[in-house]
Order: C-alpha cells, then structure tokens, then sequence
C-alpha cells in the first residue's frame, strides 16, 4: 500500500481493500462504497476491473471493515451504504439492524449487455445500520432511519458517457444526498473500493472527512486530483 495523500479532510491510499494495512485506525461514521459485482466488465473505453471477476467475497472483506463497532471500524448504530447487493446478502455479514433496499433510478437504460431483452436503468443499493450486538439484532433494535427521511428511489441521472471517468462512476449528486442523509459535518466517511474517487469528493464538499482506498493506479490518480481540487474549493471558501 502507498499513502498518496493525507490531509486534515482526507486521507487516499493506492492499496488493496483485503490488506489490513489499509483500513483506518479506530472508528468511522459511514461506510459508503461500490464494489465490484463479479460480472468481468468490459468496453471499448474500460478494461476489466480489479477484482471484477467473481473471485472476492466482497460481503466478507467488508465484515473487516465494518469491525467490531466500539473499538475499530463502523460506529455502533452507524450506517452503511453498498452498492450492487441485496439487503439479505449483507445483514448477516456486516452484522445490520435495520436494513432498506434503496434503487438508483438513471432515468435511461446503460448499455450494459446489448442482447438482454430489457436494458438496465437502475441499481440497487443497501442501506444498513450497524448493530454489532446479537442480542440487540434479535430484539429489532437499530432500526434507526436516514438521519433525512426521504424516498427508496432517487432518481439522478448517471455520469455521462463522454465524461466518464470509470466504467462505474457514480455522480456527485447521488453520493451528496446519501452522505447528508447519514452523516453530520465533520463526521468521516470511508470507502474502501473508491474507483475516481466521488464519494471522497461529496465527503469533501459536504463539510465531512473522507478516507479512501483503491487497488488501480490509474483510478487512483484520477481521484486524488479530484480530492486536491476539492479540498481547494473548501479551502477557499473558508478563507473568503
């Protein structure tokens, strides 16, 4: 692993999510983070991901992540957002109380597989609370709700083709609305697979800290000049 930037409002590393190494010391707020689906995407722009290809159990990788909720890891009754599973492929591994299934409408289909009859235009997305306590799951406690109660669909359109980045990038606007509706600022989201680095940057510009890890260099460079310019904005509104 390599620290490529560490600041008072936000720390990336070029590493792997499965290294210990990586994670952060102590505890978090949010863990907020699109991992890869195990489908081997390729395109004419992207090459296959790292750890795209079905071999990475992400719901177990992410269990160290959460940790054990006092002392490491996701803060008790804190929440989690992770794209691409299912609330009942997670609850058990990452250990949740209260779970929703929340959908990523894009408003168009993505290209995706061409010969599918019908054309992908949404994601799902798990939103979790953390309840490390056996005892507390099975009595039905934390079940506490976005800290901005809205709707299961949220509806923002996708990175456009010509600018993106990343075959998965998610918009800005997408990730602003689920760290507002979890977090307060100063608070410090985390997301281990951080591809170009949006959650980093909402973080950022929402008044939060961030902290990010990705296993490819090249997204990772992207994301740290989006993380500097970022930060550079914040810094230059504060100073206004």
């Amino acid at each position: 692993m390599r620290v490529l930037h560490q600041s008072d409002l936000c720390t990336l590393i070029l590493g792997d999510a499965r290294d210990p190494a990586t994670r952060p010391d102590g505890q978090y707020d949010l863990l907020c983070t699109d991992p890869p689906y195990g489908i081997s995407y390729k395109g004419a722009k992207f090459p296959e991901i790292q750890g795209d290809d079905g071999t990475v159990n992400w719901p177990t990788v992410l269990n160290e992540w959460v940790g054990n909720g006092y002392t490491r890891g996701l803060k008790e009754r804190r929440h989690l957002y992770i794209f691409g599973y299912r609330p009942d492929h997670l609850a058990g591994p990452l250990r949740l109380g209260g779970t929703s299934e929340l959908i990523w409408n894009k408003r168009r289909p993505s290209p995706g597989n061409l010969s599918a009859p019908w054309g992908a235009a949404h994601e799902i997305i798990t939103f979790g609370v953390h309840t490390p306590s056996r005892a507390d799951r099975a009595q039905g406690r934390g079940a506490l709700s976005a800290r901005l109660r809205q709707g299961s669909v949220l509806t923002v359109p996708p990175t456009s083709t010509a600018h993106r980045r990343h075959p998965n990038e998610k918009p800005l606007d997408l990730m602003t609305q689920l760290i507002e509706s979890s977090t307060i600022r100063g608070d410090l989201v985390v997301d281990p697979v951080a591809g170009v680095g949006s959650t980093l940057v909402a973080a950022i510009l929402t008044g939060r800290r961030a902290y990010g890890v990705e296993i490819e260099e090249r997204y990772a460079t992207i994301a740290l000049d989006r993380v500097r310019r970022a930060e550079e904005i914040v810094r230059q509104a504060t100073t206004v």
